[in-house]
């Protein structure tokens, strides 16, 4: 099977609406807002689907299956597990 970088799986997770075809479907339309300045992010779309063409339906489904622990996305939102208790007491 094809190997896939991070951010090509990145890429495919976020864009990904579960099926093969779906994915290179959405990250062409993905490609066609991009501005003339995000050569970058055009180029590593464009990897990435070239990789997605070469893959079976049973190749893209074991893909998916095997991205799921840690894709390096990460995310703290600042809250806490425990919620202080909020009271209507005001201090003069």
């Amino acid at each position: 099977m094809t190997d896939f970088t991070k951010e090509e799986m990145n890429l495919i997770f976020l864009y990904d609406p579960g099926s093969l075809s779906g994915v290179i479907y959405e990250l062409r339309a993905m490609m066609g807002v991009l501005m003339p300045d995000e050569k970058a992010l055009r180029d590593l779309t464009q990897g990435a689907i070239d990789k997605l063409n070469l893959l079976t339906k049973a190749d893209y489904k074991r893909l998916c299956e095997s991205r799921a622990p840690d894709l390096g996305l990460h995310f703290d939102l600042g809250i806490p597990s425990e919620m202080p208790e909020i009271t209507d007491e005001t201090e003069d």
